[in-house]
């Protein structure tokens, strides 16, 4: 059995089981569990699984995180009118990140005419800046996530490290409570630390369907993050609370009904 043939492999038996022990996928597919355990590294730098202590899990959960083509659908009009607050934020000749997720994506639609330098990990984002004479575009590299259309991995978080953003847009799978964001991927979630960690500006765009959730891996506490763009539908109860802890919320106009899909 080749490694790709055991990769193929134990992402079946994640996909069916959720989890596995090394020791037992090791009997199984007659491999030793070194050679296991640097399968498991590689798949989970592909952001297909997270290492456990003695096994390993399925990272992404589709019912938690969706498929791209629905996430993309999902309160449209509301992603596009954070997408529109997001854009307002923004003056030619700067250096943004654009992170991957169908809220950036509206972002990315309106930064079209500007003279920007834009990075981002998003395959779709980049196809859709290629063509932009006054876009100077930057791909993050890394290993893809075909479920996510995402870049991620240890050489992306280098090629994020060595850069300075004036803003970074972020998306967030879960927003809490207390204001801790979180991602459902926890590679996903250390190179949204790293986009933090290089910007001037750091900005999370959520819907309000986003907020009281908690996903897989927390990368923001409230006081890590600058600017938390949402809706109108959004518990004004919660956007209070949020300002009295001194983040700066901004909350999105809703589109003109000719605006909306």
């Amino acid at each position: 059995m080749t490694g790709l043939e055991r990769r193929h492999a134990i992402s079946t038996i994640l996909k069916k089981r959720g989890s596995l022990r090394v020791t037992e996928i090791s009997e199984r597919l007659g491999v030793s569990e070194v050679t296991l355990r640097k399968d498991l590294a590689t798949l989970e730098e592909m952001g297909v699984l997270e290492r456990t202590h003695g096994g390993a899990v399925l990272a992404d959960q589709t019912e938690v995180g969706g498929l791209l083509a629905t996430r993309k659908r999902a309160a449209s009009a509301a992603k596009q009118s954070i997408a529109r607050a997001a854009r307002s934020l923004l003056n030619h000749g700067e250096t943004v990140y654009i992170d991957s997720g169908s809220t950036c994506t509206e972002l990315a639609r309106l930064v079209t005419e500007m003279e920007l330098r834009v990075v981002s990990n998003a395959l779709d984002i980049l196809i859709l800046l290629a063509d932009q004479p006054g876009i100077a575009l930057h791909a993050t590299g890394g290993a893809f996530r075909h479920h996510a259309g995402s870049f991620i991995g240890p050489d992306a978080e280098e090629v994020v490290a060595r850069m300075h953003f004036d803003h970074a847009f972020l998306g967030a799978t879960g927003v809490s409570d207390d204001g801790r964001c979180s991602s459902q991927n926890s590679i996903e979630a250390q190179l949204k630390r790293r986009a933090i960690a290089s910007s001037t500006t750091a900005v999370i765009l959520a819907d309000a369907s986003k907020f009281g959730r908690n996903a897989f891996s927390e990368f923001s506490t409230m006081s890590e993050i600058d600017i938390l763009i949402t809706d109108a539908a959004v518990d004004g109860k919660t956007v209070a609370a949020f300002r009295e802890g001194g983040l700066d919320v901004i909350v999105a106009e809703a589109l003109p009904p000719e605006d909306t899909p």
